[in-house]
């Protein structure tokens, strides 16, 4: 990122051409100076006080792979769901649990959602939503593999949590999370082009104003400069003061990448770097209940460094000027696979009963969840 210097006036008035970063859009949000120090142990930061629960530990006898955590609210009860494989990740006999808790403490033991296996595929969590009396979970199933023509989004329901109807087709794509309410009363819904698409775009966005989000599906216009930056892309949004949606990007340049809305998600901005360190990872966005936004993530600028797990808060949602570590300590990684590393990994947050919770992956085979009390994070609801 560079800064825009009162000597490109002297350029205009001098009638030269003025550099090819000038014509860049300034970034949709940034970190304040200092607030993540790569140079010193675990980034500079303080350990934030917290509670933790695991709710999923590999057994040489069981399922060895675990990630895609995504959390919600029913009936007064925390869902958690996330894809649960063989060994490796996204490999064939890859299925997706659930477990759910009335306090936050305590969970049940995890039950199969969904052993989606069509085409010789797999299935990968793909969030929730709720539609008033209804739960409605999402999971996406692949092709033979995760961007083949045939993957798209799923979906099942439930009254009561326990019964779920048969699987309904949604749309094309790859997902792993739900859909999320904008300002408006529309529904967004964030992934990955698959197939064809690919050739000219990465992420995929679509709204919709049917509000069970199971059809209705618009797709929404974001065009992107240079496709060979991004792979995954894993959006999740937090909105501004005035409403206005933020979506990072995952990406493979060390930063996040950002983009805005002005007319309820129909069309994005250009996706501009930031100078928020990101590891290639996905990162899980949201609000407070003051308005105050969050990332939470792996802030290291080394690829694929999971070591960390922080969260920055932004007041404005432009500048992240406070930050934490979520989870540092050493892991170790029980059972080798495809893709797997060591770290906390794939955050998904919600906020519940003056708390925020946030689930993730550990060493891709484990689930935890960790609460924070709001007054750790300086806001009150």
């Amino acid at each position: 990122m560079r800064p825009y210097y009162v000597p490109i006036l002297l350029l205009l008035s001098a009638g030269l051409a003025l550099p090819a970063w000038a014509a860049e859009p300034v970034a949709p949000f940034k970190i304040a100076p200092g607030l993540f120090r790569p140079d010193t142990d675990q980034l500079g930061l303080k350990l934030i006080p917290s509670e933790r629960t695991l709710l999923y530990s590999a057994t040489e006898e069981g399922h060895k792979f675990c990630h895609h955590a995504n959390l919600v609210l029913f009936r007064d009860e925390l869902y958690c769901m996330w894809s649960n494989g063989l060994v490796g990740e996204d490999a064939p006999g890859q299925r997706v649990l659930f477990c759910r808790s009335s306090d936050g403490r305590e969970w049940t033991e995890p039950t199969v959602l969904t052993e989606h296996t069509a085409g010789g595929g797999y299935c990968v969590a793909g969030g929730f939503l709720v539609d008033g009396y209804r739960l409605i979970a999402f999971y996406t199933g692949t092709g033979t593999s995760n961007f083949h023509p045939d993957t798209a989004l799923l979906a099942r329901t439930t009254a009561d949590g326990h019964s779920w109807s048969e699987p309904r087709r949604i749309t094309e794509g790859f997902f792993i999370d739900g859909p999320w309410r904008l300002p408006g009363g529309r529904l967004l819904l964030a992934g990955e082009q698959v197939g064809g698409r690919r050739e000219t775009g990465r992420m995929r966005l679509l709204t919709t104003a049917q509000k069970d989000g199971l059809g209705g599906w618009e797709e929404s216009g974001i065009q992107v400069q240079h496709l060979d930056t991004f792979g995954y892309t894993e959006p999740c949004p937090y909105f501004r003061p005035d409403g206005t949606p933020v979506l990072p990007f995952r990406n493979y340049s060390g930063y996040l990448y950002g983009s805005t809305s002005r007319d309820g998600g129909r069309t994005w901005t250009d996706p501009v770097q930031t100078n928020f360190p990101d590891s290639l990872a996905r990162a899980s966005a949201g609000n407070l209940p003051d308005g105050t936004a969050y990332i939470i993530s792996n802030s290291s600028p080394k690829r694929l460094d999971r070591s960390l797990l922080t969260i920055a808060l932004s007041a404005d949602g432009v500048t992240f000027d406070r930050a934490w570590l979520v989870r540092g300590e050493p892991t170790e990684q029980r059972f080798s696979g495809k893709d797997k590393i060591k770290g906390w990994q794939y955050p998904h947050a919600l906020l519940w009963k003056d708390e925020l919770y946030i689930a993730y992956s550990i060493n891709k085979e484990d689930v935890g969840v960790t609460r924070i009390a709001l007054q750790y994070l300086n806001v009150s609801n």
